[in-house]
């Protein structure tokens, strides 16, 4: 039986409307508005996770206010202080299923595609890192997205 494909997403400017947390000084916990759409529907085809980096307790309360803590298995959550350490390690675990790495900086997605080239590299284009990213010679994500509904297209056409 073939396993489900995996989604590992990053937190902030991703899930997570981080620059609207910034404006409320930082009390308004908001995510995206497709955010829990697209993931009810995801996790009907494929495991869901997070792969982000920044303090543990932090990112967690993020994901607990917003309500889509039950989305993501504990098992499949990966808050790091650096991924660019940390990544082969967390890709390394699932090296024998299809893989989605949904992220904003196109450096943490280049650096995934060196170590694991099966990789699926989702940039999501929107936010601070995205809008201030220079272009990486030689490298192009697998697909580039405003939104993460699009994200659902992609995954069911790699099934």
């Amino acid at each position: 039986m073939n396993k489900k494909p995996v989604v590992l997403f990053d937190i902030d400017y991703t899930l997570f409307d981080t620059k609207l947390f910034k404006k409320s000084d930082l009390t308004r916990h908001e995510i995206y508005e497709e955010v829990k759409d697209v993931l009810e529907k995801l996790s009907k085809i494929a495991l869901l996770g997070i792969f982000s980096e920044g303090d543990l307790e932090f990112q967690r309360k993020k994901l607990d206010q917003t309500e889509i803590v039950d989305y993501f298995e504990k098992d499949n959550t990966h808050i790091v202080l650096n991924k660019l350490t940390e990544i082969r390690k967390v890709l390394q675990k699932y090296t024998d299923r299809e893989t989605f790495f949904v992220d904003d900086k196109l450096n943490v997605l280049f650096d995934a595609k060196k170590i694991f080239p099966k990789v699926v590299t989702i940039w999501v284009k929107r936010g601070w890192y995205a809008e201030n990213q220079k272009d990486i010679p030689a490298f192009e994500p697998d697909a580039v997205v405003a939104n993460l509904s699009e994200v659902v297209k992609i995954v069911k056409s790699k099934l």
